[in-house]
């Protein structure tokens, strides 16, 4: 978990698919590292608050939802996060999956 910088990202595989880590307010959230309308990683983003703004584009995703800033149906996957004795467990299938994915 020390890994995880308050106020950025870290990119994870899980799997065979891309994962960026968040730490907001002590707690870590897990979204798919893909941006859906341009393609940039989420990871390389912005934090603020609960939005990390894509870096290509600046649409606004929220790392707890995954969805779009204003487009509450337009969401990228979330994965559930859990700390074991400092040891970042990220779920290898995701907890909410896009709409057509």
């Amino acid at each position: 978990m020390d890994q995880v910088v308050p106020g950025s990202g870290i990119a994870v595989a899980v799997g065979n698919r891309a994962v960026a880590l968040f730490e907001v307010d002590g707690r870590l959230f897990a979204v798919e590292d893909t941006c859906i309308r341009c393609g940039s990683s989420l990871t390389s983003g912005t934090l603020r608050g609960h939005d990390v703004v894509c870096p290509g584009c600046g649409w606004r995703y929220d790392v707890q939802t995954g969805c779009v800033m204003g487009v509450p149906t337009l969401c990228i996957d979330t994965f559930e996060v859990d700390v074991v004795d400092s040891t970042v467990m990220v779920a290898a299938t995701a907890t909410w999956r896009r709409r057509g994915a």
